[in-house]
């Protein structure tokens, strides 16, 4: 209990020592001399525990600025490296034997011998060491009663229970900056566009120039999802130009995979530029980036006219080496402007008159850089008390702000955010200072990388949910930021720089350009730039590493035998990350033996094409990455990893591990095939109940026999909240009928917790009862029913309580919806908001609800969102889904479906955007009933309006490719010219963008 309470509220090291505690004590029962020496030192240290993790959570914070506490806090540390390291080899040694004694089959009558045998085991070294180590615990405890410890002491008791706590953050604030705003918008107006298309150049380069910090990523953001700019572009992207990625920096394929378009849904299809209009922007561009920027320039040569390329960069001469012919500035903001950033972050809502003029005090040590501002106001926002804001205004830190040429006039702010916060929050911010400057990371596997290096597990605490809030405290105190790539984050270079100027003593990024500064064995976490193994690194006295990640390894593909030289010797190594290097190494060099500790080892998207046997022997492993490998074999012996709980593989990988079932512990695994042969069958499955959210089982075609329920028990395993089921391809060798498939997914009934359910390539005729059950299935929040090509009746999926996504796809067969899919429920899809139905070629009717008779039936009551799309002969929607409160109607290539009157779309009150495309037939649109109506998007079909175009008077945003056509009713407009003019007179006042057959104007109805 005393160990759970640490690892939660203190400091790492109380878990450490708590569990070490209890070793010893268990150790000692059995070894009575041991006890007689050492018995006294254990009863001390057991003592001190509660002392300990208040007085080392209150020095962690008083190291940053006095070194001797930082030197007392360097030797504890070290201490408890030493308990660590002992811990981790006693385990090893356990797991060891209890293997052994498995596969020897030892019969249980030999068990309680053999665990006194096991206690024997111990050899004198051992129990040497374990003495040694409560030695040198002893006197670190007694160091803190010297005359230098009571004003920390006194600080502890003063300080012990004040908790941090971080609110959440809202959608990015842009305060000060309307002026920007609306220079960068006018450049890519209309009006603008027309200039290019008079000029010679293709593409416009406008660029957004600043220093660091104040605000040019955040505003280009603000642009690049402005409604306008959406509208106006076919394609859209976003590349960090300066990242680190951990995968290769390949320029031109970053820029156009980050291209996606407003006007198509599968965005796993890489959209063409040829002949569309771009708006990308190339996010803080360095000179580094200008001997691949030709090629770029080249790449993008076939988009329309009227691109735009954003650039937003740290100086002017940076962005005119790129070509940019217009600029918009942005300056450190006033000293008034930067109160009102400030106060939003602090105050929110509703200010504190008493508090304003110390906020002015520390606002003026800010030098006009929002992201301070904002990161110190929501550090301040967590007490709204007068003392304690004084007592940070008056921080001996700003001294360092006076002097504005300061090259790091972030470090005050950030050391003083710091040393307020929770100890937990310190020493996870601080590890990140390995990450070189620009540096990509995933949320999930930095969480990883923080358990594995510093966190002790305990039965009955998540720590990974744990550490999922660190990270979003973190985040919303604005450490992290998002980037436009999913699930990539970056740390600001104006908060990097400072934060590793604190952490510099524990954490170092050795990148080509720089060295490093002291020697390895005070490292405990080190980043190493790959490229440049020319640089020799003896780590062989480096025994307090514990963390080694590679870097920029896109840069060499030259194996080099300074890796060998790196990982030659043993050591408590933690997390080993060598992902994405493209050295030619082939089988991974035979140095993971000597490292017993590992508890991540990331191996993803290397040519490493064979792992050696001795991977079997990290007992203590909990963390394998092997994304984007081409193994052709695994260690038969995998299924010894037994406290791996993540696995990072595709199914390939994951197919070539014998026995995956017997990693019971395994929490995260994204794909499970299916095979045929014993050890890959999907009765591997059925002992993984600590599997957790999303699993993906493909190749289904390969389960056999009747009823599979009992050999996955799927129904066991609480923790998934998304589960997809998949099928192969039928290629004419299947032997499965569609009873076959029915049973076989009859068998793997989820448990209720369930929240995301997706069905590819099932080829059953109906669906199981338990797809339907609405009093088993009450968390069920999204389904997604694919390419189920022999399915002809949907099941009654109206009566999900919890339901709130539906996508139903290439269900080509199905040619009448009705009652069978509504339910009998009298509440008939209560929660759902979004149905999509794509590629339903014979797809006819679709029946009204009120065919059920029954006068309860309250159908779609929170719908807003429609998509139809490729249902070509679907001959209309019914009257209960277009009474729903419809926010969004999109219809792409249905012929048939408003062809029959004019008053097709008929009470769509609420609707704020229409969207139809590719529709051939006549579509009529009732403008006395669109009066909600804002955004209207016609693309290749024929509309005409019937009624008073007046009533569509909040319309801000009209896209058409068949002005003379689609706008007839529009007082019979034939010239592009008077468009606006009449919709103007009509009373379409709000109107702000028009874009008809690639003319567009931007509006004024002031």
């Amino acid at each position: 209990m005393v160990g759970t309470e640490l690892t939660v509220g203190g400091w790492f090291a109380g878990a450490v020592i708590a569990n070490f505690v209890a070793k010893a004590r268990s150790i000692m029962e059995e070894h009575h001399a041991l006890q007689a020496d050492a018995g006294d030192m254990l009863y001390s240290v057991q003592a001190a525990l509660p002392r300990i993790r208040i007085l080392v959570e209150v020095t962690e914070r008083k190291a940053i600025s006095n070194r001797s506490y930082a030197a007392w806090l360097q030797q504890f540390k070290d201490v408890v490296s030493e308990a660590e390291d002992l811990l981790d080899d006693f385990e090893t040694k356990r797991i060891r034997e209890e293997l052994l004694r498995k596969n020897s089959k030892v019969s249980s009558a030999a068990s309680s011998a053999f665990r006194f045998v096991r206690n024997l085991l111990l050899s004198d070294t051992d129990l040497k060491r374990l003495k040694d180590v409560l030695k040198k615990l002893n006197k670190i405890i007694s160091d803190t009663g010297d005359p230098g410890f009571r004003d920390v002491m006194e600080l502890a008791d003063a300080e012990e229970g004040v908790m941090m706590r971080i609110l959440p953050q809202t959608r990015p604030v842009v305060i000060g900056r309307d002026e920007e705003k609306q220079q960068l918008l006018s450049m890519i107006s209309p009006k603008a566009e027309q200039d290019c298309a008079e000029s010679s150049n293709q593409i416009s380069v406008i660029a957004v120039v600043g220093a660091p910090g104040v605000g040019k990523t955040t505003l280009a953001q603000v642009i690049y999802n402005d409604p306008n700019v959406k509208e106006a572009f076919a394609l859209r992207g976003w590349v960090m130009a300066s990242c680190r990625s951990r995968g290769k920096r390949d320029i031109i394929g970053d820029t156009i995979n980050s291209f996606v378009t407003e006007r198509q849904d599968n965005l796993q299809t890489m959209p063409t530029i040829k002949n569309k209009k771009f708006f990308l922007v190339l996010d803080d561009v360095q000179d580094s980036l200008l001997e691949r920027w030709g090629s770029l320039v080249s790449a993008l040569a076939g988009a329309a006219k009227g691109s735009v390329l954003l650039l937003t960069a740290r100086s002017k001469d940076v962005a005119d080496s790129f070509g940019a012919t217009a600029h918009v500035t942005l300056n450190h903001l006033p000293f008034l402007t930067m109160c009102r950033v400030f106060e939003h972050h602090a105050f929110g809502k509703h200010k504190k008159p008493s508090l304003e003029s110390v906020g002015e005090q520390i606002v003026q040590n800010l030098h006009g850089l929002p992201l301070l501002a904002e990161a110190i106001g929501r550090l301040l926002r967590q007490r709204l008390d007068e003392g304690h804001w004084r007592k940070i205004s008056r921080s001996h830190w700003w001294l360092y702000a006076e002097d504005d040429d300061n090259e790091n006039v972030a470090l005050p702010s950030v050391a003083i955010i710091c040393e307020h916060l929770s100890d937990h929050l310190r020493k996870c911010l601080c590890y990140c200072s390995i990450f070189p400057s620009g540096y990509l990371f995933e949320k999930n596997m930095l969480i990883h990388m923080w358990i594995a290096s510093f966190m002790q597990q305990h039965d009955g605490i998540d720590m990974e949910e744990k550490e999922k809030e660190w990270f979003d405290e973190l985040f919303n105190q604005s450490f992290f930021q998002t980037t436009i790539l999913r699930n990539k984050y970056v740390i600001p270079d104006i908060i990097r720089e400072p934060i590793y100027c604190i952490a510099e003593k524990e954490c170092h990024a050795a990148t080509r350009s720089g060295k490093i500064k002291r020697s390895l064995e005070f490292y405990r976490h080190l980043a190493i730039d790959i490229s440049d193994f020319d640089v020799q690194l003896d780590i062989s006295k480096a025994n307090k590493l514990r963390t080694i990640l590679f870097f920029d390894g896109h840069r060499t593909k030259k194996p080099y035998e300074a890796l060998a030289n790196i990982l030659s010797h043993p050591s408590g190594l933690r997390v080993l990350d060598f992902s994405y290097s493209e050295a030619k190494l082939g089988k991974t060099p035979d140095f993971l033996d000597k490292f017993p500790h590992l508890r991540l080892l990331d191996l993803s998207f290397t040519k490493i094409t064979a792992i050696p046997d001795s991977l079997c022997k990290l007992h203590l492993l909990q963390v394998l990455g092997l994304r984007g490998c081409q193994f052709k074999e695994l260690p038969r012996g995998m299924s010894e990893l037994v406290n791996l709980r993540f696995l990072y593989a595709e199914a390939h990988t994951v197919s070539l591990i014998y026995k995956l079932g017997q990693l019971t512990n395994l929490q995260g695994l994204e794909e499970f095939p299916v095979g045929k042969t014993e050890g890959h069958k999907i009765t591997e499955l059925k002992g993984l109940n600590e599997l957790s959210g999303e699993l993906c089982i493909d190749n289904l075609e390969e389960v056999t026999g009747t009823d599979i329920e009992g050999d996955t028990e799927l129904f066991r395993k609480r923790h998934l909240k998304k589960l997809v089921f998949k099928w192969g391809l039928a290629d004419g060798t299947s032997t499965s009928t569609s009873d076959g498939y029915m049973k076989t997914l009859a068998g793997l009934r989820p448990n209720a917790s369930l929240e995301e359910l997706k069905i590819q390539r099932y080829m059953g005729v109906g669906f199981p009862a338990w797809m339907a059950d609405e009093q088993y299935f009450t968390k069920l929040r999204h389904i997604h029913l694919i390419e189920c090509k022999q399915l002809r009746t949907l099941p009654p999926l109206g009566q999900l309580p919890s339901l709130v996504i539906l996508v139903l796809q290439g269900l080509s067969v199905v040619e009448k919806i009705g009652s069978e899919f509504y339910g009998t429920s009298y509440r008939v899809f209560p929660s759902l908001e979004e149905l999509t139905f794509l590629d339903m070629p014979n797809w006819r009717e679709w029946l009204d609800i009120e065919e059920l008779q029954d006068s309860r039936t309250v159908p779609f009551a929170h719908l807003r969102k429609v998509q139809i799309k490729n249902c070509r002969v679907l001959s209309g929607m019914p009257l209960c889904c277009l009474q729903a409160p419809l926010e969004e109607l999109d219809l792409f290539g249905c012929n048939e479906i408003f062809a029959s009157k004019p008053s097709s779309i008929g009470g769509l009150k609420c609707l704020l955007c229409l969207k139809i495309h590719h529709c051939l037939a006549r579509i009529y649109l009732s403008c006395d009933l669109l009066g909600s109506l804002e955004v209207l998007n016609l693309q290749r079909c024929k509309v005409y309006f019937d009624g008073n175009c007046g009533q569509v008077i909040k319309m801000r945003i009209l896209t058409s490719d068949y002005p003379e056509r689609n706008l007839d009713e529009f007082k019979a407009v034939r010239k592009e010219q008077l468009v606006l003019e009449v919709l103007l007179s009509e009373g379409v006042h709000y109107l702000t963008s028009c874009f008809i057959n690639n003319w567009n104007s931007e509006v004024s109805t002031s």
